[in-house]
């Protein structure tokens, strides 16, 4: 017989099935309304990551403008203006020299990713940190809330 967790998490398994596969609608206004696909999700989760490097990506990335992130449980994170205007900024990015073994998961509106991330100045490696990073998304595909476990690993 198969324990109670694991009939709760066939059954939110399949509800998250249904929601990837239900079709378009049209919304109350008698516009269109798009189903944020699994591909849409990843794309803007690593436009995310990304932009961490590269703050020419910054206003690329699908932020929700009540958007908020976490970073070992302490919030980092709290509109999508002003996380767009820090990736841009790229103050407490700059540092940032390399992002490697990326692996991605998903599950539902979840996008989980855990990389090793290189921390340095003037060419010399300071730190290393592995991040596991949970994004979640709204019904728009825009980022709603970043979770981020950051283990640092100094060099």
């Amino acid at each position: 017989m198969k324990s109670a967790g694991a009939r709760i998490l066939a059954c939110a398994v399949l509800a998250g099935a249904a929601l990837l596969t239900t079709p378009a609608v049209a919304s109350a206004a008698g516009g269109p309304t798009t189903i944020c696909t699994a591909d849409a999700q990843l794309a803007g989760a690593q436009t995310y990551v990304a932009a961490l490097i590269d703050p020419a990506r910054a206003y690329d990335v699908p932020l929700a403008d009540d958007v908020i992130r976490f970073e070992n449980g302490l919030q980092t994170g709290f509109s999508g203006a002003s996380m767009k205007a820090e990736l841009a900024a790229h103050l407490q990015y700059a540092g940032i020299t390399g992002i490697d073994n990326a692996t991605w998961s998903q599950y539902g509106h979840l996008v989980r990713t855990v990389y090793d991330l290189d921390y340095g100045f003037a060419g010399v490696d300071v730190a290393g940190a592995t991040v596991d990073e949970i994004f979640a998304f709204d019904d728009h595909c825009r980022i709603k809330r970043i979770d981020a476990t950051i283990t640092v690993d100094l060099a």
